[in-house]
C-alpha cells in the first residue's frame, strides 16, 4: 500500500471549510493534503451539471457582516460575483407572503382573525411571569417572544417539516442562532410611525458567482494547488485514521480510484461529520457508536427539474410548510444567475427533507420525482407539462440536528477527542454547528492562522 509522507496537515473533507484551510495553510508555507470522498470539492456548496443545466444543492447565497471576508471571497473569485436581489416567500393558507416576515406590514400576511389572535397571544406571552421560565426548546423560545398563535400558525409547521420531529424536542439554541425578527411590539410601533426595523437576516441582496456557488470552493482549491504546497484529492474516502503515539502525527488510510493508499501528516484537520470521524478513529466500537448516536444529521433529497419556457416565479426561495406536500422548499437557479440555465429554459430545485435510511431516502428516483411533479401541478406552481427532465440527488449530513440536550453530546465527543491535541475540528459538519458560509470561511482562515504561526 503506497504512502505519501511529510505533510504538515492532512485535511479530511473538501467542503468550503477544508479548502479554505488548505489555501491559507499552503499560503503560509505549509504542505497539506486534502482527501474528499466526492468527485468534486464543495460539499454542500457544490454546483452539479446535468447537460446544459446547473444546480446548487439547495442554493447557497454569500453575504457577510465581516468586510474582510467579503473581500477575501471576491479576490478568490477574481471578481466574478454579482449582487442578486433576495425575494423569498412562504405559502400560508394558499397565499404566498414574505419570508421571513417583513415588518411593519407583517400582520397583513394574516387574515383579520389570525392577526387579532397573534396580537392577543403576544400580549399574554409578554407577561414578566412567563419570561422568568428558562428556554429549553424551540417552542419555548418562540412562544415566549412572539406568542403561541404566531408559533402555531407561522413557525411550527415549517420547522417541524424541516427536522421531522416536534418543536418541543428542538433545542432553543436553534431559534437563538437563526431567528432574527424584531418583536411584535416593534412591528406595531413601526406600523404607527411608518418605520421598519431591519434585522440582520432580512437581507435585500447577496453575492453569487455567475456559474453557481460551486465556483467558490473550486476556485479556493485551485488557488491552493497553485501554491505548489497543497495536494487536493477528490474521489478519496478515508477508511482509517491512526494517531502516531511517538510523534503525535497521523496516518490516514483512504480508498481512491487507484485502490488503497495512505498519507501522513503532523496534524489532522477534520471537516467530515463527527459521527463519521468517530467511526474512523481507534475508539472502542461501543463508545464511538454511543457518541455518534447523540449527534444525528438531517439529510436532503433534491429533485432537479429542467423546465421549458419562462421562469416559474421571481423568488430566490419559496417555502412550503403544508403537511400534505412532499417537499419543503424550492429555488430557481435562473433567478440567481441567467447562466445557470440554457436560453429559453428555466429550472427548479425542489428540496425534500429526510433522514438517511428513511422511507424517502430508500425510494427509487421515479418514486421520488412523481409526487413532486404531482404536488407542483396541483398547486399550479409548475404545470407538469413544462417539465422535460428530472434528476435526483440525495445528500446525507446536510444539517446538524439540535435536539434538546445536544450540547451535552458534543461535550462528550470533544472530551473523547481531547486525548489527541493534534486533531482539530472545523466547519459545519466537522464541529456540529450550523454555521453560515462566511462563518465557515472565517473559522478556516483563523484556524490556519493559529496553527501556522512561526517559521
Amino acid at each position: 500500500m503506497p504512502s505519501d509522507h511529510n505533510h504538515d496537515f492532512v485535511i479530511l473533507g473538501g467542503g468550503v471549510a477544508g479548502v479554505t484551510f488548505a489555501l491559507e495553510a499552503s499560503r503560509r508555507g505549509r504542505r497539506v493534503v486534502l482527501l474528499e470522498s466526492e468527485d468534486q470539492v464543495g460539499g454542500l456548496a457544490r454546483t452539479l451539471r446535468f447537460g446544459d443545466f446547473r444546480f446548487d444543492i439547495g442554493g447557497h447565497r454569500f453575504h457577510s457582516r465581516w468586510p474582510e471576508i467579503t473581500q477575501w471571497v471576491l479576490e478568490v473569485l477574481d471578481g466574478d460575483a454579482a449582487e442578486v436581489p433576495r425575494r423569498s416567500r412562504i405559502r400560508l393558507d394558499g397565499r404566498y407572503v414574505d419570508y421571513p416576515l417583513r415588518f411593519p406590514n407583517a400582520l397583513a400576511a394574516f387574515n383579520p382573525w389570525q392577526a387579532t389572535r397573534i396580537l392577543a397571544s403576544y400580549l399574554w406571552a409578554a407577561s414578566p411571569r412567563l419570561r422568568r421560565r428558562p428556554d429549553l426548546s424551540f417552542e419555548d423560545w418562540i412562544v415566549r417572544r412572539f406568542g403561541r398563535s404566531l408559533y402555531d400558525i407561522y413557525f411550527k409547521p415549517y420547522t417541524e417539516k424541516v427536522w421531522g420531529f416536534p418543536c418541543a424536542e428542538l433545542s432553543a439554541d436553534w431559534a437563538a442562532q437563526r431567528i432574527r425578527l424584531p418583536s411584535l411590539r416593534a412591528a406595531v410601533v413601526g406600523s404607527l410611525l411608518r418605520r421598519s426595523p431591519a434585522p440582520s437576516t432580512l437581507l435585500s441582496q447577496f453575492l453569487y458567482p455567475s456559474l453557481g456557488i460551486g465556483v467558490l470552493p473550486e476556485s479556493i482549491a485551485e488557488k491552493a494547488r497553485q501554491t505548489g504546497r497543497a495536494t487536493i484529492r477528490p474521489g478519496c474516502r478515508a477508511t482509517r485514521v491512526e494517531p502516531d503515539g511517538a510523534s503525535g502525527g497521523w496516518r490516514v488510510t483512504f480508498h481512491g480510484a487507484d485502490g488503497e493508499a495512505a498519507v501522513t501528516g503532523a496534524r489532522l484537520v477534520s471537516t467530515i461529520p463527527l459521527e463519521v470521524l468517530l467511526g474512523l478513529l481507534p475508539l472502542p466500537q461501543a463508545q464511538a457508536g454511543t457518541l455518534a448516536a447523540g449527534l444525528p444529521y438531517r439529510s436532503l433529497a433534491c429533485v432537479f427539474l429542467a423546465v421549458d419556457g419562462a421562469r416559474v416565479s421571481k423568488d430566490s426561495w419559496t417555502y412550503f410548510p403544508d403537511r400534505d406536500l412532499v417537499f419543503g422548499r424550492t429555488h430557481e437557479p435562473g433567478n440567481w444567475s441567467p447562466r445557470m440555465v440554457p436560453e429559453g429554459k428555466t429550472s427548479l430545485c425542489v428540496e425534500i427533507f429526510c433522514s438517511q435510511g428513511d422511507e424517502v431516502w430508500r425510494r427509487s428516483d421515479p418514486d421520488v420525482i412523481e409526487p413532486v411533479l404531482a404536488d407542483l401541478d396541483r398547486l399550479r406552481f409548475l404545470p407538469r407539462a413544462r417539465v422535460r427532465e428530472a434528476w435526483v440527488k440525495r445528500v446525507s449530513h446536510a444539517y446538524p440536528v439540535y435536539r434538546v440536550g445536544y450540547a451535552e453530546h458534543i461535550a462528550r465527543a470533544q472530551s473523547a477527542l481531547s486525548r489527541w491535541p493534534t486533531l482539530h475540528l472545523l466547519g459545519r459538519t466537522g464541529t456540529f454547528r450550523y454555521l453560515n458560509l462566511d462563518a465557515v470561511i472565517r473559522e478556516g482562515l483563523d484556524l490556519a492562522g493559529s496553527l501556522c504561526q512561526g517559521p
